[in-house]
Formats: C-alpha cells, structure tokens, sequence
C-alpha cells in the first residue's frame, strides 16, 4: 500500500507552486491566526471549510471529489485513474487540478508532480457533506450528468431596443412601487394571525394597482424591508398601512427611490417564487410578508454559506455580462450553465431563473430581442450594475468573497449609475387632458402628489408610460365619501387640467353629491362643539385655528387634525373654558403605521488577511513552510515535547468556532473598532508566532489528522467527566464531524469528543510532566 500523509504532510512538502497556487486560491482560510502550515492544514479540514471549497467548484471537479469520498470508505488512497474518470469531461486533469488546490484532495504518495501522482486522499468531511452511501446515491444528482455548454448561443440585441427598455423599466418599477404603497392606503388589509398579508388581499390589491402578483409581491416585500409598510398598533385588528417613511420616499428624488429598491432586490432574501408557491421546497410554509427567517436553508440540501436566492441573482446578472454587450441568452441557457457553473446551488432551478430574470426585466436591467421573449440581455444600466457587483462582492469567486465584501453591496451602487437613472428618466407631469368621454389622459408619469389625488375620484383605466383615468359615478361616490365636497373635487378637477372641466364631468360630480347631503360623517381626531356660531366664528379667525387644522362643518360643530388633548391645550392658553366631553374615546392611530424601529445592523469584523497583504502572508506560510521542512516539524516537536492544554470548556468553544465559522475567518457583534476592518493585521507569520500555538484545537486536529492519514498509534490525553486527566492510546481512523474515530490496541472501536481532548503525543515519546495521567 503506497503511502497516504496526512494533509498537513503533503502542505509541508508540496512543491512551492503548487503550495502558493493553493494559498491563492483559498484566501478565506488565509487569516492572521493561521501562521503555520499545521494550523492552515487544521482549519482548511474543518466541515466549514470544506463545504466552502465544495460551494467554489464546477461539475468536472465536483464529481472528482465525489468519486474520492465513495472510493475513500473502502481505501483511504484512490487511484487516479478512477478520480480522472469521474470527471467525464475533456479536461479531467483540470478538474483534478481544482480539487487540489481547492484543498480537498491532494496526492497520497510523493510525486515529483502532485497532479500526476499514483492515487490521491481526499478530506474526511467530504464525505459528510455529499452522498456517498448507497442508499443516498440511488437518487441521481442533477450535477453527475452536467456538461459544459460554453460557447452557449446568443441573439443580439439593438441598442435602440435596450435604451428603450431601461427607460420604461426604471420608471415603470418607480411607479408602481409608489402605487402598490398607496394601496394599502385606500384599502383595510389586515395582518394574518400568523403574520403578514393573506392570499386573497393580495389578490385583490395587485389588480387595484394594475400590475401582476408576482411584481406585486416583490414590491411589496421590498417595500417593507425598507421601511414603507409596517402594521398599526391596533391590538384587536393590526392592518398593513403605509408609514411616514414612505412619504419620505415618495418627495424623494425618483432615482434615489429606483436605487433603494434595487440595492434591497439584492441584499434582501425573500425568494418570490417561494412566496408565491406558499412553501420552500425544504417543505417551510411562507407567505407574503411572513418573514422568512429560513432563507439558508429554504432548499435544503447541501449548507449553502449564503442565502441562494440572493447569490441566483448575483449570478445571473454577472453572466449575462460575461456574454458581451448586448447579446442575449435564453432562460434554459441560463440554468444550463449555472447547474455547471454552480452544480451545488439548489437556486438554479428553470422557475427560479425566470422570476429573477423577470425580477430585473421590471428594474430595466434587462431587456428581450424581438421573437425571443424568452432570451435576455443586459440594457446599459443593468451592464453598470452587473459591472458594480462583479467589482465589490464576484459570486463567481466564492473562496475570495468575504461578509464585509457582502456589505458593500447594501451601500448601494455609485454615484455615477444614479446619474445615469436620473437621466433617463422622463420630466414628471402636472396636469392631465380632462376629455368630454369622462377620461383623463396624463402623456407621461404624474407627479406623486396629483396622482394621488386623481386617484382619489377616479378609476385608473391604462398604467404604461402614460396613465388614462376614467371618472364614473361610483368613483366620484368614493371620494365624496371619504371626505371629499363637490367643491373640492371641481377644485382639484380646475388646477390638474390643462383644457379645463368639461361640462359632462360637473354634472357628474354635482350629481353625485346631491345625493349625499342628507347624512354625513366627517373624519377628525377631535371635535369642537360650541352652544354660540360666534364662538366658533373667533376661534376660526385666531391663527391657532391653522395650526391644529380647526375647519367648521356646521354653525356650531367644527374638527381639528390634531388630538383632543393638544386643542384643549391651545385653546386654553387663550383663557377660554374648556369642557370636555366623551372622555373615554381614544384617539385615532391615523391613516399612517408607525415606522417600524430596526435592530443596528451588526458590526461584522473579520480575522482575514486583507487583499493588500494576501502576497506577503503567503510568503510568510512559504517560508515558515521551508524551515519547517529544514528542521522538521515545530508542532511535532513541541507535541513530543508536550503541550500545556486548555481547559476543556475552553477547547470546545475554540473547536466550535473553527468547525463552524473558521471557514469565512468573521466574527459578529457589537465592534467598537472599524466595522468593515481586519483585527490583527500586523501578526506575524512562522515559527516565533507559532510558539504560542501549543495545545490549541488546531493543532490537535492537525496532530490526529496526521494520525489518521498513516494510521500511527498516539496517546490521547484527554478529561473526563469528573474533571480528571486520563491517557487512552489508540489508532484514529478518521477525525469528522468534531470527533475522532478509532480503536485501541486491543481492537476496541472507540468515539472521543475533540472537545474532550487536551493534547496529543506519539505514542513512545516521553509526557514532559513526566508521568501519565490515569
């Protein structure tokens, strides 16, 4: 049997390109606590770290892994013959390539070169993470077939046609944003017992406000990311309204609102396709606003590191920008060269790639040729985008990307692309055409305060880069009941029109209100009753009146927009008496949801080496890695020696953070320092900062990973359940999952928490207390 080093073994010894090919590739296990080669070794073996480097290979490369993780429970050494043949495509050495420097495999036996050796290991938690039983290998996987498409075929597509399709995307999906936001205005929705907005109301609003339900449903999820929709504090019956931010949002400039919905489109993950199917395919019910606190594991399957839907979207628009300018791919080209690209992202589905193209087809990034309504191809402004996204966070580079790399993404993008939607934006209108037929037709987008009010006495009959607007009885019904007079809507029908009211359009709106004069309702936060019409007549003449929006409705009965206890107040202070009356009623919430208060985002710091410096740590590792091999192994040497452990508790929080968050090197919480800065970057790298390392998890996972490798006996010692020390000699037989299997000399199998253990020594060398702990 050839032999089969560990690893860390194979690091110590690799030639140097390959090595430093290695260290280039995974920049996220590059971090200023890994200063040893031992330590590199420790941390790339971790689940974590593994899944990652699983995540960052294409289909050729996954399935040489693959075949390594079933071929390895039967030998730990496999032939490279078999790993060549799994790759099935016509670079099989390629993709060995990339599993090796991906750190997933690498040769079993010294090679003078490592991609042409005899047989190859493969790393324990591999087979963990892919399906290497045979009852998990009896379902297919879609990536043990997928084959390279490139060159894919592509339609071309005019500039004429892209330039247009930017424009109407981009106010097109303003509009309607503002428009889904109003709705919730007019209409009472109330809030699931269960949290957020039932079937049916959804419905109901998506054809009031003229679009579909699926762009219905992503504005609308967007718009309460962003703050503009939030539930009143009505405890018996929460609705859906919108909040003062959204007033904000719609003074705001028009390309401040499309660049909020864009960057939140990319960083916030409610997948709509999951939204409107009412359940993840991980079996999770999910509704509109509902909240999905699953978006991880939305798909199941293998642990993604990010949340897939927001990485779909990433990737589709970096693809389509790979392809060139102007030049489209169909949606099944799409899937096709993601599910090679990305054999492990569950996203890459045909219906998840239509909504997202459909998604950016709505913002103006993308735009389809004449008679391939089903091929896509970046407009101007979506090439801009993609072009920002490739350069601040790649979801082609899974290894390179970082958390703080991610938040670049939610300061939106550059100055100079919301110039760019600025210009192409058309000037807002202020008047509309009223027309004897009862319609008014508005040439270009209103401005948000005259269509609101339009909207308030008519019924929208066509949305597009344009608006009609029919008046009908029961429109104008609507808004006499609401609040409205005669007078008042013949007023805003006389400053909205540029040809004046048509003779038809009084006489509707005076019909309608002749009809409900009899009783009325008025709609106030307070109400002032006076027993003299000349007491109202002074208090309407005080300029208190204006503040507190005191209007008359009667001789004696006038209401006022402020609350009963801010008029009582000011009327007091002009020494009037005061009576109150019908104390016990409270006061209106208002048409308005409190804005909703947002947790402080977290402050995300990162032990990575930053991009900067990545060349000079490699350097370091390189040279530590050439005294090492000059002088032997310094974690050896010490291991042999003797290492002072750490308490257990100590050992299995460290365990767990290299198992589970070692991998992307982040931590998060409340940071005083810079939030997107690196801690440590001045550490040093060989064996004077290594000299500290003694008896820490990685070096004990190094240690029992060597041990495994070539099957060599070592003492453990490790605590037991008292709080004692005992020593158990064994063979390990593979470290996974945080636990080392093996058996004794006697044959015994055992299972030892790593977090029980420690330290580790060969079995032979001599306990620098000198004695054993039993």
């Amino acid at each position: 049997m050839p032999e089969s080093p560990s690893f860390a073994a194979w690091l110590r010894t690799a030639p140097e390109p390959w090595f430093r090919a290695f260290a280039a590739n995974r920049t996220d296990l590059l971090r200023t606590d890994v200063t040893d080669v031992a330590r590199l070794a420790a941390l790339a073996a971790s689940q974590a770290a593994v899944a990652r480097g699983l995540e960052s290979l294409d289909a050729p490369a996954l399935r040489v892994v693959h075949r390594a993780a079933v071929l390895a429970r039967i030998t730990p050494a496999v032939d490279r013959s078999e790993l060549l043949a799994a790759a099935e495509g016509p670079a099989p050495v390629a993709a060995l390539t990339a599993a090796m420097t991906a750190g997933l495999v690498w040769p079993a036996a010294g090679a003078d070169d490592p991609a042409a050796a005899s047989a190859y290991r493969v790393q324990p938690e591999a087979g963990a993470l892919l399906p290497v039983t045979a009852a998990a290998r009896a379902t297919p996987q879609p990536w043990e077939s997928a084959a390279d498409p490139r060159p894919l075929r592509t339609a071309t597509v005019s500039n004429a046609l892209l330039e247009n399709a930017q424009g109407a995307g981009v106010a097109g999906a303003v509009s309607r944003a503002l428009t889904v936001v109003a709705e919730f205005s007019d209409h009472d929705v109330s809030q699931l017992v269960s949290g957020g907005v039932g079937k049916r109301d959804a419905q109901s609003l998506a054809r009031a406000a003229g679009t579909d339900t699926a762009r219905f449903a992503l504005l609308v999820e967007l718009a309460s990311s962003l703050g503009w929709l939030a539930t009143t504090r009505d405890p018996a019956d929460p609705q859906w309204k919108p909040t003062a931010e959204f007033d904000t949002a719609a003074s705001s400039p028009r390309e401040q609102v499309w660049t909020d919905l864009v960057t939140t489109w990319l960083t916030h993950p409610v997948d709509i396709a999951h939204v409107l199917a009412g359940s993840t395919p991980a079996g999770e019910r999910i509704h509109l606003l509902g909240r999905d606190e699953h978006a991880r594991t939305a798909f199941g399957g293998f642990p993604a590191s990010r949340p897939q839907i927001l990485t779909l979207r990433r990737l589709v628009l970096v693809s389509l920008l790979r392809e060139g300018e102007g030049r489209a791919l169909s949606e099944e080209d799409v899937v096709v060269l993601l599910s090679f690209t990305h054999p492990l992202l569950s996203a890459v589905r045909p219906n998840e790639v239509a909504q997202v193209l459909a998604e950016a087809e709505s913002f103006g990034l993308t735009a389809s040729p004449l008679g391939h309504a089903d091929a896509h191809a970046l407009t101007p402004v979506g090439q801009a985008l993609a072009e920002w996204i490739a350069a601040v966070d790649d979801p082609f580079d899974v290894l390179g990307s970082s958390p703080v790399d991610a938040q670049g993404l939610t300061a939106g993008p550059p100055a100079a692309l919301r110039e760019q939607i600025a210009a192409l934006l058309p000037p807002l209108e202020a008047t509309v055409t009223l027309q004897s037929d009862l319609t008014g037709v508005a040439f270009g987008p209103l401005d948000q305060r005259v269509r609101l009010r339009l909207e308030r006495i008519a019924d929208v009959d066509t949305r597009g880069q344009g608006t009609v607007y029919r008046f009908t009885d029961a429109s104008v019904t609507r808004a006499l009941r609401t609040g409205e007079s005669v007078e008042s809507i013949l007023a805003v029908l006389q400053e909205t029109s540029a040809t004046g009211v048509p003779t038809t359009l009084e006489h509707l709106v005076h019909a309608a209100g002749a009809r409900l004069h009899r009783i009325r309702v008025a709609r106030a936060r307070s109400v002032v009753v006076v027993d003299d019409p000349t007491d109202l007549d002074v208090l309407l003449d005080d300029p208190v009146a204006s503040a507190i929006g005191l209007r008359r409705l009667a001789p004696t009965v006038a209401v006022a927009d402020a609350s009963s206890d801010r008029v009582s107040a000011l009327l007091e202070t002009e020494d009037r008496p005061i009576l109150r009356i019908d104390p016990d009623a409270e006061d209106p919430a208002g048409a308005r949801a409190p804005v909703p208060s947002r947790a402080a985002p977290p402050t995300t710091r990162t032990t990575r080496v930053p991009a900067a410096r990545i060349e000079a740590h490699i350097n370091g590792l390189d040279a530590a890695r050439a005294q090492s091999s000059r002088t032997g192994s310094p974690d050896r040497r010490r291991t042999s020696r003797g290492m002072s452990g750490a308490s257990a508790a100590g050992r299995g929080a460290t365990s767990g953070s290299s198992g589970g968050a070692g991998a992307s090197g982040n931590a998060t919480g409340n940071a005083t320092g810079n939030a997107a800065g690196n801690t440590g970057t001045g550490a040093a790298v060989g064996q004077e900062a290594a000299a500290g390392a003694d008896g820490d998890a990685q070096t004990v996972l190094a240690e029992l990973g060597e041990a495994a490798a070539v099957s060599a006996p070592i003492d453990v010692i490790l605590t037991t359940t008292d709080g004692t020390q005992r020593t158990v000699r064994m063979v390990p037989q593979s470290v996974s999952g945080g636990r080392v299997l093996g058996r004794t000399d006697a044959g015994k199998a055992l299972r030892i928490s790593v977090a029980r253990i420690v330290r580790v020594r060969r079995s032979g060398s001599r306990d620098d207390e000198g004695n054993r702990h039993g």
